[in-house]
């Protein structure tokens, strides 16, 4: 959505915006809901408009953000649930400021990223388990018992909670769910998913989601700068680019299948460009390096 797709729009008010929330149908809208969506960054700050020496006009939204106002309003209508929290719609939010310049701040960026971290770290033990669980059949070996697959999730689950990884025991573990058959005087082998020619191990994997934990304790913080926010912007559209040119030509015969695929909806490509940016942004910060150097990886894939 850029400046020249809103030319039928105008700068507005609070009050123009529940107007147009209720052209919508949406009565339950006030100007308190939208202080509200600008505190958790769904709206950027309005812009006050100085008019005399003694005080100013009602602050105005600029015409792209009155769109993606009621864009982000026609989002939950269509929604099934009754009660639609932020954090179902604040990836659109960043959706928008990842592909476009004009219409999402980088303050509003940061609020944004501050409400999903805020809900992403709030993680419970059901939610901890089967994350741990696909993790583990991602990387298992066919022959790897009940008991080895169950200690590596145990481990996983233990490392996500404290946020302190036990990495000897858990790389110990995770191997031993790859390679589950001994065989005297040769190491066990540590399986890859992804391309051959740049697999990701279960090393890799567990360092990648341990440095965005980390990552996003930081942004629950606001601790990131915005200049930090907009140079991995840049990394990961210029990285995001070439993985889109020629994401179908690297499914090659032996990959995991559906590792390169496509997403089919919409919601599933917001969440995929979300999570492949908290990536970069932890890789440009050196997150992701002080983690591997505690794994001890000396080369990580990412």
């Amino acid at each position: 959505m850029e400046e020249e797709q809103v030319v039928e729009w105008e700068s507005g008010t609070a009050e123009d915006l529940v107007c147009d929330a209720q052209a919508l149908g949406i009565e339950q809208v006030s100007s308190r809901m939208i202080t509200d969506w600008v505190e958790v960054g769904l709206l950027a700050a309005p812009e006050f408009q100085k008019t005399t020496q003694r005080g100013s006009d009602s602050a105005l939204f600029p015409a792209v953000q009155r769109r993606l106002f009621s864009e982000l309003l026609d989002v939950r209508k269509r929604s099934p649930l009754k009660r639609i929290p932020h954090r179902t719609v604040i990836p659109v939010v960043l959706f928008v400021w990842l592909t476009s310049d004009t219409v999402v701040p980088v303050s509003q960026a940061r609020r944004a990223l501050r409400t999903w971290a805020q809900a992403t770290g709030k993680v419970g033990g059901a939610r901890r388990q089967e994350t741990a669980r696909r993790l583990v059949e991602q990387f298992a070996h066919p022959s790897a018992t009940y008991h080895q697959r169950r200690t590596a999730q145990l481990l996983i689950e233990q490392g996500e909670k404290t946020r302190k990884p036990d990495w000897p025991k858990l790389h110990s573990a995770l191997t031993a769910v790859c390679s589950p058959w001994p065989t005297a005087g040769m190491p066990l082998l540590e399986r890859g998913i992804g391309r051959p020619d740049m697999p990701m191990t279960v090393t890799d994997s567990i360092v990648m989601k341990v440095a965005v934990d980390q990552l996003t304790t930081r942004l629950r913080f606001e601790q990131v700068a915005e200049e930090d926010l907009l140079k991995a912007r840049a990394m990961h559209r210029s990285a995001w680019a070439r993985y889109e040119t020629d994401r179908t030509e690297k499914q090659p015969a032996g990959t995991t299948p559906g590792f390169f695929a496509a997403p089919e909806t919409m919601e599933a490509r917001v969440r995929e460009q979300v999570a492949a940016y908290m990536g970069t942004l932890a890789g440009s910060l050196g997150i992701t390096t002080d983690v591997a150097v505690k794994a001890r990886v000396r080369n990580p894939s990412f």
